[in-house]
């Protein structure tokens, strides 16, 4: 248990984001290993804090992220291992409605953050970011996970990875990012996960080109995916480069952007309704 007292309010912090990263993990595994995991954490920032200060964190963190990732990435797939073809017909559905549902909340903010677009950055109103966080992101991740489910293997082992890879990914940067958002400019992280998880979309929409796993409109997972971490780069871009944007420039970002997250919205929604019809037959429940 981790009930000692901490010597400096950023390894509290550290702690604390730690614990919340560990519900990547699976459920199973959080409750055997989450509790030792979070106090051997502790004992390394406390150590890492003492002898380096800021710095031994900022390092620690680097180290412990890429550590998350690997080991998140073996923990799902040995589950997924032992419960190789489990998913029910009604729970690729569920994910198909959760791709769906995830596109509409996530256009309405995004399109709510753009709207807010000003002078070359962007001030995100607190109901985008909790849309964002606490409801299109878990969506999509869910939807995702079923659409790896149905055409993983169909797709080969880097299709079907590349997508393990964005979900995990995306909710660790996210989570980090909204737990720093107060340190500029590290807020950015709280939207760059979805963009990971797009990402990831894209690279298995290349891959479905070329298999075809769907029954149809295999480009779809490439428009799904594509335009949103363009938006949020340019974001990122103009918050790096000095100087203010014409109105025009300004106006003509909106417009585009608005434009773009409606395509791949669509695209999203086309996406969920292909997955919750296309029940594998083999699995399909008898009448």
């Amino acid at each position: 248990m981790i009930n000692r007292s901490l010597s400096d309010p950023i390894v509290a912090l550290s702690v604390k984001v730690y614990q919340v990263l560990l519900v990547v993990y699976p459920t199973r595994f959080q409750r055997e290993y989450g509790s030792h995991m979070s106090q051997v954490f502790l004992d390394c920032c406390l150590r890492a804090f003492r002898q380096n200060g800021s710095n031994g964190l900022i390092k620690l963190w680097f180290i412990t992220l890429l550590d998350l990732a690997q080991s998140v990435a073996a923990e799902h797939m040995q589950k997924e291992t032992q419960m190789k073809q489990e998913m029910k017909p009604e729970d690729i559905r569920k994910a198909g409605w959760a791709l769906i549902w995830g596109a509409i909340s996530l256009v309405i903010g995004v399109l709510l953050a753009i709207s807010e677009y000003r002078n070359g950055y962007v001030e995100y109103s607190n109901f985008a970011l909790l849309v964002l966080v606490f409801i299109s992101l878990p969506l999509l991740i869910f939807g995702v996970l079923g659409l790896r489910n149905r055409y993983g293997e169909k797709v080969g082992s880097f299709g079907k990875n590349i997508l393990l890879i964005g979900t995990i990914l995306g909710p660790v940067i996210t989570i980090l990012g909204f737990f720093l958002a107060t340190i500029d400019p590290l807020w950015i992280l709280t939207w760059a996960g979805p963009a990971v998880l797009f990402v990831c979309l894209t690279a298995f929409g290349v891959v479905a080109l070329h298999k075809k796993p769907m029954p149809r409109w295999n480009m779809l997972p490439v428009i799904a995916g594509l335009f949103y971490p363009a938006i949020i780069v340019f974001s990122i871009i103009t918050e790096i480069i000095p100087g203010d944007l014409t109105n025009s420039s300004i106006s003509t970002f909106v417009i585009v952007s608005i434009l773009l997250m409606i395509i791949q919205g669509l695209a999203l929604l086309a996406l969920g309704y292909i997955l919750k019809a296309d029940v594998p037959d083999e699995t399909a429940v008898v009448a």
